[in-house]
Formats: structure tokens, sequence, C-alpha cells
């Protein structure tokens, strides 16, 4: 198969503001491809070699001294038998010698011990390699794992094909050195991170305070762990590449692991175009780690099926939050989570859906539920201490109002559905989100949520959807049901405005009544019929002919914005009625367009504004 070399690239574009100020960033991504060439395969096996396999046992290497010759750069590895063919056909056992490949610019041996036996880890260098390299595994590893080391210059690929991985100190599968990666499934996969949260892997962590290790020549000091494994890697994920990366195929993935990433690309983007993704990030209650899907720079779910289940802890002695989908928003500000086609899944405990700076839903089905602990929902902060995923101690001191210390760190926690703290974009796709928290968040101040097409349907027990700029609706179906106190359906930052334009965008909300503003929103140039006196009730709410919500939370007031209102007419919002009509979504009980009959009816004449002027409505 022709290999085709992967690079990233984020592209500048912009968000549509109103009247706050606004930070252009990150948007658009694209992927540009240059092929790899092929050429002559020489594989020596080595002769006279007595060394440890896998096992850790002594064994005698197959002595052939044979030459194999093909087109390409291709390994094939059995991980049951330990061993690795440049044919398919010929085998050599892998031991802890390096065996060589392709004029010495690849070699493929075990890693040692202190003691010089096999750690069980596979390690592949091919940093000099001076073309593509396609890696075949099949079989099963019980023990150890796989490291590749990569050339920044040619992308790696990596098959797996009915692969099941065990790991111990060390990730399942780790590439390294920066070079992008493809992997690509067939069959059923299975990887299982060995390693536990609060413990270093690693030369680089001691339980000693001062000690030091050597990294390429440069005495460094280790950091002070509270539980050591030295020989060990602390890579990021279970599935780990440190540059871009992308997993696809036919066939399936399932990730567990306790210490921090399922899949992660530390310094690239992390691509899903197709495959069965299943991830989980704990073993019991109490063994957990962090997140599902983990990309520096960004993450993009083009196609394929992901799942994601998560639970995190927090508490004044830990802070671990289980995130579906994570960006390093520290060293990659612009970083991005882009849903674009397939399907996702996610559900968590103590963690948010999805957190980067900049969020862009333009297809697929998705679904967040997102649950957290009871005293930690919003943003309470808790100071104390905690170890982090390394067993590294972080203090929280101080008080967040009036602490002057920069360096000082909270313990914070929102059970949040999607976070863009930057901003937030839907354009397309089927959306549901349910939250402890707020169902949709843009944090940062002046940045906005966008809502341009697609169905959106939000349940949150604090705000709806919730940003520090403006909120703008110019296409689509959004359905907001939102509960509990201090909140509302529909909350946009001071000064700022929700505004609705558009000949085709409906917006459906309700929440209790003392969260809707007194002032009616009158940003908007789309009809409009709102009421807050429609009573503390959770059934049916719907406006007939229109649209209706089977099974809403605790409300009290509502709202309607739609083209297919008529400025002056007097509409009924009707509370427990029979609901029928097309079935808009059923994941989220939504009829649109709706028949709503029975039930008991509360008058609101629809009114439109002259301009798109107004404050919006918000606590």
């Amino acid at each position: 198969m022709k290999m085709m070399k992967k690079i990233f690239t984020v592209l500048a574009a912009g968000f549509f503001l109103c009247s706050c100020e606004t930070e252009d960033d990150a948007g658009s991504v694209s992927r540009s491809s240059g092929t790899s060439g092929t050429g002559t395969v020489t594989v020596t096996t080595p002769s006279d070699v007595s060394d440890t396999n896998a096992s850790g046992e002594t064994i005698a290497a197959e002595a052939t001294g044979s030459s194999l010759s093909e087109a390409g750069n291709k390994l094939y590895f059995s991980l049951t038998d330990s061993t690795v063919s440049s044919d398919n056909s010929t085998w050599a056992e892998i031991t802890t010698k390096k065996s060589k490949f392709f004029d010495d610019t690849v070699t493929v041996q075990f890693t040692k011990d202190d003691e010089g036996n096999s750690t069980g880890l596979i390690k592949i260098d091919a940093t000099d390699v001076t073309q593509g390299l396609a890696l075949y595994f099949t079989g099963t590893q019980a023990r150890g794992g796989i490291k590749i080391q990569t050339s920044t210059d040619y992308e790696t690929a990596v098959y797996l094909e009915d692969v099941s991985i065990t790991s111990t100190n060390y990730p399942c599968i780790d590439i390294t050195k920066g070079g992008a990666a493809t992997v690509f499934l067939t069959g059923d996969n299975v990887l299982v991170d060995g390693r536990s949260y609060g413990t270093g892997y690693g030369e680089e962590y001691s339980t000693t305070e001062g000690a030091t290790y050597e990294d390429d020549g440069e005495t460094k000091e280790c950091g002070v762990s509270q539980n050591v494994v030295s020989e060990g890697s602390d890579s990021k994920g279970t599935l780990y590449c440190k540059g871009g990366l992308a997993v696809t195929g036919s066939g399936s993935l399932s990730v567990t692991q306790a210490y921090k990433n399922c899949i992660a690309s530390k310094d690239g983007v992390l691509t899903i175009e197709s495959g069965t993704i299943t991830l989980k990030n704990y073993n019991s209650s109490s063994d957990t780690g962090k997140n599902g899907l983990f990309g520096g720079q960004g993450i993009i779910v083009s196609g394929g099926t992901v799942t994601f289940d998560g639970t995190g802890i927090v508490s004044t002695s830990d802070l671990r939050k289980a995130n579906g989908f994570k960006t390093d928003d520290e060293d990659y500000p612009s970083s991005f989570v882009k849903l674009a086609g397939g399907s996702v899944n996610v559900t968590t405990y103590n963690g948010k859906g999805i957190s980067a700076p900049f969020v862009y839903i333009e297809g697929g089905d998705n679904t967040f539920n997102v649950t957290g602990v009871t005293g930690f929902t919003g943003d309470d902060k808790k100071t104390g201490a905690y170890y982090d995923a390394d067993g590294v101690l972080v203090k929280c001191t101080g008080s967040a109002s009036t602490s002057t210390d920069s360096d000082t760190l909270y313990i914070k926690f929102a059970a949040e559905g999607i976070e863009g703290d930057s901003g937030v974009t839907v354009s397309g796709g089927n959306t549901i989100v349910s939250a402890a928290d707020d169902g949709i968040n843009v944090s940062a101040s002046g940045a906005s949520l966008v809502i341009s097409g697609g169905f959106l349907y939000v349940k949150a027990k604090g705000d709806g959807l919730d940003s520090n700029g403006n909120i703008t609706v110019s296409g689509g179906v959004t359905v907001v049901s939102q509960t509990g106190g201090g909140n509302a359906p529909i909350d946009c930052g001071d000064g700022c405005k929700f505004t609705v334009t558009g000949s085709d965008a409906v917006v459906f909300a309700m929440g209790t009544s003392d969260m809707f503003s007194e002032s009616i929103p009158s940003s908007t140039v789309s009809p409009m019929i709102y009421s807050k006196s429609l009573g503390t009730s959770s059934s049916s709410l719907g406006v007939n002919g229109i649209i209706a919500l089977q099974s809403p939370q605790s409300y009290g007031a509502a709202i309607l914005i739609s083209p297919s209102l008529t400025g002056g007419t007097s509409y009924s919002f009707v509370k427990g009625g029979t609901v029928g009509g097309t079935l808009y979504s059923s994941d989220a009980g939504v009829y649109f367009p709706a028949t709503v009959s029975g039930g008991s009816s509360v008058s609101a004449t629809a009114t439109i504004s002259s301009s798109s002027s107004g404050t919006g409505f918000q606590r």
C-alpha cells in the first residue's frame, strides 16, 4: 500500500461577533499529502546470539544468516510469538539484541531492565529511515508494550489486526520523536494500560528530593513523586503519538486506562476517520485515569464511532477530571475540537464532554452526558493539595477573590457538557448535551457562541447556553431545557446580545420563571412568543403546529422564536398535552413540526422586534 505523508495545518478563521470586544483565532483545518517512495529491503538474522525474550527467559535465536528482500519498508510482527519478519514469511525471534533492517536504518529489540533482562517492551528505532515505514501487528502481548521511534520526515503506518496488548509500566503503543502516524484497524483490537494514576514512570521521577538523572548527556533534577517506577514511561496516552495521529480502518479498537489519556497526540492533531473506537478511563471507582481523546493542537472526528465512558475524582485531596475530548490549551491556545461526521457518545462523571479553546460542530450524531459530584458543581473552588497523574504533589492555597499570586492553584470543577473557552460554533449535525452544570459554555470575555445550522438540544441544571460574549443564532433548530437556581436557559455576557436572525432559525427555550430577565428579549428580528406564567411543571410543553418537547425538566417560563409564527397573532403554550407530529429527534423527544392536543394552555402574542438591538435575556 502506498503510504501518504500527512501534515496538519491550522488555518485562521474568525468568529462572528456583535458588539463585544473579540479575538479571532484558528478555525478550519486541512491536511496535505505527499507520497513516499519504495526501495529494497535487506534483512539479516543475527547469528550466535543468546539473549532474553519478552518473558525474560533465556532463548537462542535461530541462526539462519539469510537475506530477504522485497519492495517497500515493511515489517510484520507476531506479538504472540515475539517474532518479526520483513516478508510475512520468514520470521526471527525478537531479543534484547538489535535486529537490523533496511541498511541498518531500522532496528528492533526488547529493551532491558537494570539487571539486563527483557522488559517486554518492543523498541522499533526508525529515526534514520529514508522513506515511509509500515508496521503490521497481530497477536497478543501480555507484558510490556510497543515503542516506535519515528523519523520526523516520514509518516509511519501502524496496522493492527486482532491485536491485544496489556502493558506493564509503558503505554501499549508509544510513537515518539514527533513524526506523524496513521493507525489502521482490522478486526477487534484491545489495548489495556497497566499504569496507574499517582505514579511517576521513568528515571525522571524519584521519591528523594534533589535526585538527578541523565538526559542526552545533561544532568536534570527528578520530579518528586509519591510512587516511582524507574523502568517505565509517562507518555500521555495508552495509544500515544508525539506528532499528528490519525486512526482509520474498518475494525474496532477498545482502550482501557487508569492513568492519563486513552488516545493522545501530544503536539499534533488527533483525527478519527473511521472505525469503532471504545474508550474507558477507569478500572474501578477508585482506580481512574483522565481523558478519552487528547490532541495537543486539536481533535477532529470526521467518521467512525467514538464512545467514551469516563469517571473522575474531585475532592480537596484529589482532582481527576474525566473529559471526553481535551486539548492542550496552555501550550496551544488556538487548539480546537471539530466534530464533522460519524458518531460521538460521551458519558462522563466529574469532567466535561469537550474542553478546548475552540469547538466546531459541523456534522455527525453527537451525545454528551456529563454528571458531577454534589458540592463541586458550578464554579466551586476548594483549597488543599492533591497528587497529579505522575504522583507529584500540587498545593492549592489562597482565596480566589483576594489572592494576587498568579501561581496560586485552586481545585475548580464544573460538570459542563461542552466548553470552548474562546468560542463555540455549531453549523450542522445532531447534538444532544445533558450536563449537571452549563450545557455549552464560552468562558473568555467577549468570545461568542454562534449557531448557524444543525439540531442542538441542551438539557442543563446550570445555564443552558452560556457565553461571556454574544450569542447569535442564524439557522438550525435549538432547544434548551434548563432548571436550577441562579442560572438561565440563555445567558450572554454583560452588555452583549442574544440575536436570532435568518429565515429558518428556531429557538425553543424553557426554564424556571425567576431565571428569565424581566426585560423580554428584543434582540431578534424573527417572530417570538414568550411567557413567564406557565406555573411549575415538568410535563410536555409545545406550541401546536410548530414544536414540542416530550419530557422537559422543571420549568415555569418559555420562549419560542420561529419564522412559523406570525406577528400580532395569538398562540398558546400547551402543557401536558398529547404530542404527535414529526419526531425530529427520538433521543431528545423533540417533535418538529408538532401537533399538541389536550393539556392546559397559556396564551402569548407573537411580536417582532423592529431592530436587532437589545440586551438579550439572561439572569
